[in-house]
């Protein structure tokens, strides 16, 4: 949406359509289908997306039609209503296609590759904790993953650290694949963002039980919090990418 937003002000018609509202009703996910069990459900995979429809979707807006693009309810597993009415304004417009999966050719296979654009956005840390240790990226997303399943999926600290091991192997078979092909990468990590971060997580990350098999990476990444000293969130612009984890964003649409 805010990449929708500068494009506009250089002048050009940018619409953001988000693919993560793509995904299959619970009914109708494959690995729901074997056990009827939602834990089973991969959400990081393309197999739990609905690929059809999206590029039925995409091709439908190209050629100038209007469509009902799904609202997916994440605490339900279903989609919420008939849908939204979304149309691209007439003219030369650009579609901005957002979401995990927005890489995959899957998606745009069909669409001449004159006309797509990638980009990779992702939060690269550089911070030094001192000569020989750096803050990972990858808990750097996990925080970041933490504060968003808690205030808009209602998921637990050892819920989202059971599940982080499940999301890093979909990482490696669905998206970084992709990243070579992408046009242009932009780090979306701010120097700021883990003391923003801390005051959220540091309860959920306490809160997991030392008889919980999470326990040692939840006490682990307390104690790399603890070289930061939190920061109020009410420093964060609204417009901030930030506020897609923290909430209370410009553009929040969970």
């Amino acid at each position: 949406t805010k990449l929708s937003m500068y494009l506009a002000n250089a002048g050009y018609h940018a619409v953001p359509l988000s693919v993560d509202h793509y995904y299959l009703p619970l009914d109708e996910q494959p690995k729901f289908k074997v056990r009827g069990e939602r834990a089973d459900v991969d959400y990081d995979s393309i197999e739990a997306m609905d690929v059809p429809l999206v590029n039925e979707h995409i091709n439908a807006l190209l050629r100038g039609e209007e469509v009902l693009t799904p609202v997916y309810n994440m605490k339900t597993g279903y989609r919420d209503g008939p849908g939204k009415r979304f149309s691209l304004p007439e003219g030369q417009s650009i579609l901005v296609l957002e979401g995990i999966h927005a890489l995959n050719p899957e998606y745009t296979n069909s669409v001449p590759k004159g006309r797509v654009f990638k980009i990779y956005i992702s939060p690269l840390s550089a911070l030094q904790l001192d000569e020989t240790n750096a803050i990972r990226t990858t808990d750097h997303r996990l925080l970041r993953r933490m504060c968003r399943d808690f205030l808009f999926r209602g998921h637990s600290a050892a819920r989202t650290l059971s599940m982080w091991p499940n999301v890093r192997r979909g990482e490696h078979t669905w998206i970084f694949p992709h990243q070579d092909q992408v046009d242009f990468v932009m780090n979306s990590g701010m120097e700021y963002e883990l003391r923003v971060l801390k005051p959220f997580v540091e309860p959920l990350l306490t809160a997991v039980e030392p008889h919980q098999p999470e326990f040692h990476k939840a006490q682990e990444l307390l104690s790399m919090l603890t070289q930061f000293s939190a920061a109020t969130p009410s420093l964060v612009p609204t417009t901030s990418l930030l506020r897609e984890f923290i909430g209370d964003g410009a553009f929040d649409c969970h």
